[in-house]
């Protein structure tokens, strides 16, 4: 379950956070600032931050592939960069997975404002 995912569930179903829980939503801690709006910020910080970790992960692999090429008395040096590009792709599937979540609940939330 997505972190975003854990913050919904932990709130209450009129919106408000469930005490103990160190979120602070949009519409208490900033009068005037609708929610689905956090929720949009948010998804798009993912959406960014996924984008910049799956281009490291190419990056990593190019580089890797180009020293197996041309330069092979840097193997050894050159074999971390495959434990990094897998561990890129997982945060990038992770950011890609709290992105639609985030999306998610900007779009119901903007329906609740709407409704209210």
């Amino acid at each position: 379950m997505s972190s975003v995912t854990e913050v919904l569930v932990a709130s209450d179903s009129d919106g408000t956070a469930c005490a103990g829980v160190s979120r602070c939503m949009a519409s208490t801690c900033f009068p005037g600032f609708p929610e689905s709006l956090y929720w949009r910020r948010l998804g798009r910080r993912y959406e960014l931050l996924g984008l910049a970790s799956w281009v490291v992960a190419a990056v990593a692999v190019v580089v890797f592939v180009a020293v197996l090429i041309a330069a092979r008395d840097l193997l050894v040096p050159a074999v971390f960069l495959v434990p990094l590009a897998c561990v890129m792709v997982l945060v990038g599937r992770w950011c890609d997975r709290n992105s639609r979540d985030a999306w998610d609940f900007a779009f119901w939330s903007l329906h609740a404002e709407v409704r209210q």
